[in-house]
């Protein structure tokens, strides 16, 4: 009888053990990763006019989704500098 518990426990043991990802994987730190290259191509000149908006949506849904995560906050301004509009 002893034999059968053990096999039983054995059986929910494998049944309960979550699959490895197969497949490509995307984390938050890649997203993060996305963002810190949308906002250095934009402060380098990279993205042409025609594409600023497209470009700049992006970032702002990015970076909406990131801070609703709590990866990032938005840093309050310092004494004397206004926000960025």
């Amino acid at each position: 009888m002893s034999e059968d518990t053990i096999q039983d426990a054995t059986i929910s043991q494998t049944q309960e053990a979550p699959a490895a990802p197969t497949g490509p994987s995307l984390q938050l730190t890649d997203l993060v990763l996305a963002l810190q290259t949308i906002q250095a191509s934009a402060q380098r000149g990279a993205v042409r006019a025609d594409e600023m908006s497209t470009v700049g949506g992006l970032h702002d849904r990015l970076f909406a989704f990131l801070e609703a995560q709590g990866v990032i906050t938005r840093s309050a301004p310092a004494q004397g500098e206004t926000p960025d509009a």
